[in-house]
């Protein structure tokens, strides 16, 4: 088979937060789950540089079909500096493959949305409540086992079928921490025909505590396609390793060149 162009939108990997936080019932509590989380993830610490090594690996039936190792640093503002060794380097890019090393929008000042009034100083008095009938199911598959701790699995079955979703998520019901998601996003590819495809596909995203820091530890798809009347199996999977945080430039980076530049 021709080796493709792959390209997983950066997307991915926030999409969890721009799809959850619409307004639900507040009597739900599968959705008060998810809400729970997204303030949780909010709230936590996030560092203003992570530094971490990415480790790409997709086969085509079984076989090598792209395989590449990066070193990256990520600003808290979405904008980080990438060593490829795919492509001329280093580079810095707004763009990454499959996406960032944390959940949700960049930045403190979009993050800020995300937290409940009480905790972003925007408290009102409550005069009353009311709530109305969701128009999305949230569907609690009650405990599973995962990565040795004891996690809710929720899923959204009405998700949206003909554009990005957030198709199921695994949550500490103590603690409110994220284990996994499942998210659809493009994915772009040249096929036999040499156009550019858009396929929506799943991503499988798992996430572990490093040091003070909630981060990706792993990324995953699979994607079916026809390729000269057969069908191929692609399966991606993503590493991210050896984590470190600062909150300066590190030295080594493109960041570390910007004179006077601020986060």
């Amino acid at each position: 088979m021709r080796r493709g162009l792959l390209c997983a939108a950066s997307a991915a990997l926030i999409l969890f937060f721009g799809t959850a936080a619409s307004a639900r019932a507040d009597d739900d509590a599968c959705w008060q789950l998810i809400y729970h989380a997204i303030e949780r993830s909010a709230a936590a610490p996030h560092a203003a540089y992570i530094s971490y090594a990415e480790r790409v690996h997709i086969v085509a039936d079984g076989r090598r079909f792209e395989e590449a190792h990066a070193t990256i640093t990520y600003r808290d503002d979405g904008i980080a500096s990438v060593n490829d060794d795919r492509w001329a380097h280093p580079f810095m890019s707004a763009l990454l493959d499959p996406g960032p090393p944390v959940l949700g929008p960049y930045g403190s000042d979009r993050r800020s949305a995300w937290l409940a009034l009480t905790q972003s100083g925007g408290a009102l008095p409550v005069i009353g409540t009311t709530s109305t009938q969701p128009r999305e199911r949230c569907v609690d598959r009650g405990d599973e086992s995962l990565d040795g701790a004891s996690v809710a699995h929720l899923v959204l079955p009405d998700a949206a079928t003909a554009a990005p979703a957030l198709k199921a998520i695994w949550v500490d019901r103590r603690t409110y921490d994220v284990k996994r998601i499942v998210v659809s996003e493009w994915l772009s590819f040249y096929g036999q025909t040499s156009a550019l495809q858009h396929k929506l596909v799943d991503f499988t995203l798992d996430l572990e505590r490093a040091g003070s820091y909630d981060v990706i530890r792993r990324v995953t798809w699979t994607h079916y396609y026809h390729e000269f009347g057969q069908v191929t199996a692609l399966n991606a999977e993503y590493r991210f390793s050896d984590y470190r945080f600062a909150e300066q430039p590190p030295a080594g980076t493109l960041f570390a060149t910007l004179p006077g530049h601020r986060r």
